[in-house]
This record gives C-alpha cells, sequence and structure tokens, in this order.
C-alpha cells in the first residue's frame, strides 16, 4: 500500500482549527509568521482532529492534547509549538 505526505497550514490566531485526513504529522515548519504549516501522512481513515498553534510562554493544556513540534518563524523572534487535540 502506497500513501502520500500532503501539507497542511495552520493558522496562528489561538484558535483551533479542524483537519480532515491528516495522519501522523511527521515535519513542523514555517515559512509564513502567521502561518505553521505541518507535513503529515494523508488518511482517510483518520477522525478529523484539531490543531491549535502556540507562542512559546502561552498556557497549554495537559490532558486531551499532544505536542506535535515546534517552527522558528522566519527572522527567528517567534517560536511557534504545534498542539493537537483529537
Amino acid at each position: 500500500m502506497a500513501r502520500p505526505i500532503h501539507r497542511y497550514e495552520i493558522p496562528v490566531d489561538d484558535r483551533w482549527h479542524t483537519v480532515t485526513g491528516c495522519g501522523t504529522p511527521l515535519h513542523v515548519g514555517c515559512r509564513n509568521p502567521s502561518l505553521v504549516e505541518v507535513w503529515a501522512w494523508a488518511s482517510d481513515d483518520q477522525p478529523a482532529c484539531e490543531f491549535r498553534v502556540y507562542g512559546t510562554g502561552q498556557l497549554i493544556p495537559d490532558e486531551g492534547t499532544t505536542y506535535r513540534g515546534t517552527a522558528i518563524a522566519p527572522g527567528g523572534q517567534l517560536v511557534w509549538h504545534l498542539i493537537e487535540r483529537c
């Protein structure tokens, strides 16, 4: 069986964003300070999950969330952390 890797964009806006078809995240990056990108296995059988971007120092809920990666925005002044809630 073969499956592709897709890129998904999560806005940096202090809100949860539902993403469908996103399997296990493989890499997190940032080319635009207002977006975090995540590359993940595409998976049609994966339930929709929610992602949110937090900045360094923001409070992140402990229960029901999973850390998925960190990305440094261009210029290096902003550091974003991608959190998943399923």
